[in-house]
């Protein structure tokens, strides 16, 4: 009599499609997409190289889930929570410290998005281009209403959008977690760099 096979629990796949992502983005911060092969991926996650490709089919169709999975997360934590924030003022500031932390706290999959798409296909570079498209945007927009309400300084709200999305994509370079300021500190840290250079009264904005 054959034994029924043991079903794996729906939301472990899931699951265990984050922890792949987890790793390959890791290893693709650590040395670079080229130089990544699947089987350093089985390794880290503790699969085969046939358990990997059960979940996704080559490097390049990894990069490309790593870097939706990245953009997901953006959603997910920085954009909808900011989104809910009728206050311009209070939702720059919860789109600055959401991302901030989500790069303090080890999120590789961010940080993927910002060198690696020349490894794309070029339909899947215009899918990523315009995920980030309208999270630049979205910064772009809560500029502008800033604007309207006169409590942004003199500044060119696109290039101010690129300047924010610069100096968070830029924290995973220099960021060390046994460093002197926790992921919190540095979030607060980079907020008033950013909010000094852009609004007219920062610290009022701050203390809200």
């Amino acid at each position: 009599m054959m034994r029924p096979q043991k079903r794996i629990a729906r939301s472990s796949e899931p699951d265990r499609r984050a922890e792949i992502y987890d790793a390959a983005a890791k290893i693709i911060c650590d040395k670079g997409f080229d130089a990544m092969t699947m089987n350093e991926i089985a390794q880290a996650v503790g699969m085969t190289k046939a358990g990997i490709y059960h979940y996704i089919e080559g490097k390049q169709n990894m990069l490309f889930a790593i870097m939706n999975y990245g953009m997901d997360m953006l959603d997910q934590s920085v954009i909808g929570v900011a989104s809910q924030v009728d206050d311009a003022e209070k939702r720059l500031i919860a789109i600055i410290h959401s991302h901030a932390r989500l790069i303090t706290q080890g999120s590789n999959a961010v940080t993927v998005l910002v060198d690696e798409v020349a490894g794309l296909s070029p339909a899947q570079r215009k899918k990523i281009i315009q995920r980030k498209r309208v999270y630049f945007d979205f910064i772009r927009d809560t500029l502008e209403q800033l604007k309207r309400d006169g409590k942004l300084k003199d500044v060119d709200t696109t290039v101010a959008a690129f300047s924010i999305l610069g100096m968070l994509l830029w924290i995973s370079r220099w960021y060390r977690h046994d460093g002197k300021l926790t992921g919190d500190q540095i979030a607060d840290e980079v907020l008033k760099v950013a909010l000094g250079g852009m609004l007219r009264s920062p610290l009022r904005a701050l203390r809200k």
